[in-house]
């Protein structure tokens, strides 16, 4: 919990009641309201996981500075920029706090429960990143350097498995040697040349806030990511997050599966909003993405399991593995039905993108 300096900093008084929010794997969130009724997110950023809390800073500003001279329909939190600008704060013991503005009348979900809801937040997502798509790379700063360095996170994952620092590989190969299999994806990726962009890197849709009255998707959150990267990571992160039958805590696997109906709606909604910044590159491999990004997921969660659940937030001691296994099944779901989601999107982007 937050000391009275953290309070004082942020000019928060300490009848402030405090409760958790949100369901994140790696910061601390509570929501924070005064006796007056205002409320606030107050968050202890996990510097183990973001070392460059100044980055994230940096790069939270010049985002929301230009968002808003763009004028879009998304709403903005705002910072509180705390007695000396700088927006966070280290406590006696170490730890980072920030604040930003609630977005009241707004909720969130953990998986999308219907078209509609795929397609608002993929407009939400495909807005934001559109209204990105003229800031200069080079004006924002890596927040998790090598994030999605998906070639080298497949050298630390091999690592992880020699090592076998937790005993577990035994239980576990047949997941290691699908991940080894399938992750010639990850070159792939790395030849395709693709374009540099200002990305949000997490637009999963616990990340997009919805209105409570209109159900219309409004903003996305969680900006520590921010930082130079692809626009087929974001996409293949919407599908990851958006398109499933089931989260990715679902241990029954033959329950999970992509729902074409979920993706066909966040198509519907996200490309709308990007195709006219979308290079043909990013056209015609917009789905190597979905592959790149949850072989990717499944192949961090199984690393994690293999050293010992050091870095995601687990609620039990198998919960690595069954997120692992769980995206594993969706992977092979999206092989089975890859040329019906290529048709898809073919059609929405207006060109032919079946390789």
């Amino acid at each position: 919990m937050p000391s009275p300096t953290v309070f004082a900093y942020f000019g928060f008084t300490e009848d402030l009641h405090l409760e958790p929010l949100g369901s994140g794997n790696i910061n601390d969130t509570w929501l924070g309201t005064s006796a007056t009724g205002e409320k606030v997110v107050l968050q202890r950023i996990n510097t183990v996981v973001f070392p460059y809390p100044e980055r994230i800073m940096h790069n939270y500003r010049i985002v929301l500075a230009h968002l808003r001279s763009k004028n879009l329909k998304l709403r903005l939190p705002n910072l509180f920029p705390g007695i000396d600008g700088q927006g966070y704060l280290f406590d006696e013991e170490g730890n980072c706090w920030r604040a930003v503005q609630y977005l009241e009348n707004t909720f969130a979900v953990e998986r999308a429960e219907e078209p509609a809801q795929a397609r608002h937040a993929g407009a939400v997502v495909g807005t934001f990143l559109a209204g990105l798509a003229d800031l200069d790379p080079a004006e924002v700063q890596d927040a998790l350097p090598g994030f999605h360095d998906s070639l080298s996170r497949y050298q630390h994952f091999l690592r992880a498995v020699v090592e076998d620092q937790a005993g577990r590989l035994s239980e576990v190969q047949t997941e290691v040697d699908f991940v080894k299999r399938e992750a010639a994806v990850f070159e792939k990726i790395h030849q395709l040349g693709l374009p540099l962009r200002v990305v949000h890197n997490d637009p999963k849709i616990a990340n997009v806030l919805f209105d409570r009255s209109s159900h219309e998707a409004i903003a996305l959150i969680d900006w520590d990511t921010i930082q130079a990267g692809s626009f087929l990571s974001d996409f293949g992160d919407m599908v990851r997050s958006m398109t499933p039958s089931f989260s990715e805590d679902e241990p029954d696997t033959s329950k999970v599966h992509l729902e074409v109906p979920l993706f066909e709606g966040l198509v519907r909604g996200f490309v709308p909003t990007i195709r006219s910044v979308l290079s043909p590159v990013e056209k015609e491999n917009l789905l190597q993405g979905a592959f790149w990004i949850i072989l990717e997921q499944m192949m961090r969660f199984l690393g994690d399991y293999l050293n010992g659940d050091q870095y995601y937030k687990i609620q039990y001691p198998e919960h690595n593995i069954v997120r692992a296994r769980n995206q594993m099944a969706l992977y092979q779901s999206i092989v089975e039905k890859e040329e019906e989601l290529q048709q898809i999107l073919a059609k929405h982007l207006q060109i032919n993108t079946k390789a």
